[in-house]
């Protein structure tokens, strides 16, 4: 009977644990985890094609959430007024300036 009880007991500490978590229900910053590091190459590219032709086509519908995702809100309100942007000179340079701060 001892053997049994000794069993139940190792086995409910295994199941529950033994408390060292403190019992806040917080988890410690290393059992978070960090947001995924986003690939802007592709918006990139697409933005030193805009600055080439100087005309917005529909590969830059995305970028400016792609960088507000990527936690770049600056470049995310420059590229929302490229969007605007009808004079190609402008666009070029405006694209060009995004790009080059990626």
């Amino acid at each position: 009977m001892k053997k049994l009880a000794l069993l139940c007991l190792s086995l409910s500490l295994m199941l529950t644990g033994c408390g060292a978590g403190g019992g806040t229900g917080e988890t410690s910053p290393a059992n978070q985890e960090a947001p995924p590091a986003q690939d802007l190459s592709a918006v990139k590219t697409t933005l030193n094609g805009i600055a080439e032709s100087g005309v917005v086509d529909s590969g830059f519908f995305g970028i400016p959430e792609s960088l507000e995702q990527a936690g770049k809100p600056e470049l995310a309100a420059e590229a929302k007024k490229l969007g605007t942007m009808t004079n190609p000179k402008q666009i070029k340079a405006a694209a060009k300036k995004i790009a080059d701060q990626l």
